[in-house]
């Protein structure tokens, strides 16, 4: 007995097994991404925000947390409507119809009321003033 050897059993399955699983997972279908209804917010729809937010502030729109002032800024106001202006011209044909109308929506909107900012600053100049009282708590100074 001592010169018998063990029998050594070699699973020539698990072969078969590990391709039958490859084969599974490969047939699995990828899971698709549902359509949106919206187009994601791109980063130039981010950047056509920004510029509309600092214009927002120069026109005051918008008042810094702790200001009890709003501060009208028209010089400021212009070169940020420029600048949109300007990515607008640049960028004719490159964006999407949805970034196209996201950025002509901030300008038309920013154009309006800068128009009514610089009649509100010729109208106080032929008041002889500065500022304006009208705005609320703060009243308005014209930079």
């Amino acid at each position: 007995m001592a010169d018998e050897k063990p029998k050594i059993f070699v699973d020539e399955g698990w072969k078969a097994a590990v391709e039958r699983e490859k084969a599974a997972a490969v047939a699995v279908p990828e899971p698709v991404a549902e359509p949106q209804d919206e187009e994601p917010f791109t980063h130039f729809d981010h950047l056509v925000s920004s510029l509309a937010a600092e214009t927002m502030m120069a026109l005051g729109l918008m008042v810094q947390e702790g200001q009890t002032e709003v501060t009208v800024d028209l010089d400021f106001a212009k070169h940020s409507i420029d600048t949109l202006l300007m990515l607008r011209d640049k960028t004719q044909g490159n964006l999407t119809p949805e970034e196209q109308a996201n950025l002509g929506k901030a300008l038309v909107e920013l154009q309006r009321i800068f128009s009514v900012r610089v009649q509100q600053a010729l109208d106080a100049h032929r008041r002889g003033g500065a500022g304006l009282d009208q705005a609320g708590p703060g009243g308005i100074t014209l930079a």
